[in-house]
C-alpha cells in the first residue's frame, strides 16, 4: 500500500510530493519544546501474547495484533525520541469530524515495543524525515 503526500515547505513556497509505502523508514525531527506536535507514542504496557513478531507484519494483520492486544500508554511522542527511527507499518485514511480525509501512518519505532501515530500533518510541519526503501 502507497499513499501520495503533498509536502509543503514554506521557506520558500516550495512543494513537493513523497509517495509513502509500508516498509519505509522514518526519522523523528524537528521537536522543539517536550514533544512532538502530531506524533504520538503508543508504548506497550501489557502484552497478551509472547513471541509474537512485529517486525514481520504489516498493513491490518500488524494494526490488528499489536492495538487489539494488550494494553499501552499513550503520549506525544518526547522530544527525546529526535533522531530515533521507525519503520512504516501502517497506513490508512480516516475522516476527520469535518469530513476531510486524514492520512495517518503507523510506525514500529525500532529497539522498543511501541508505535507511533503519525498524522499528515507531522510530514508537512517537518517532524518527520522520509527514507523511501530503495
Amino acid at each position: 500500500m502507497t499513499f501520495l503526500i503533498l509536502l509543503l515547505a514554506f521557506n520558500g513556497f516550495s512543494q513537493s510530493e513523497a509517495e509513502i509505502s509500508i516498509g519505509d523508514t522514518l526519522v523523528f525531527y524537528g521537536c522543539s519544546g517536550e514533544s512532538f506536535k502530531y506524533i504520538d507514542l503508543y508504548k506497550k504496557t501489557r502484552i497478551e501474547v509472547e513471541g509474537i513478531n512485529y517486525d514481520t507484519m504489516s498493513e491490518w494483520t500488524f494494526y490488528n495484533t499489536f492495538f487489539e492486544t494488550g494494553d499501552f500508554d499513550v503520549t506525544r511522542l518526547p522530544c527525546n525520541y529526535e533522531g530515533k527511527h521507525a519503520v512504516i507499518k501502517h497506513i490508512m485514511l480516516l475522516e476527520t469530524e469535518d469530513g476531510i480525509g486524514q492520512t495517518v501512518v503507523i510506525a514500529m519505532i525500532e529497539g522498543e515495543l511501541s508505535a507511533a501515530y503519525i498524522i499528515e500533518e507531522a510530514f508537512i510541519n517537518e517532524e518527520i524525515i522520509y527514507i523511501p526503501t530503495e
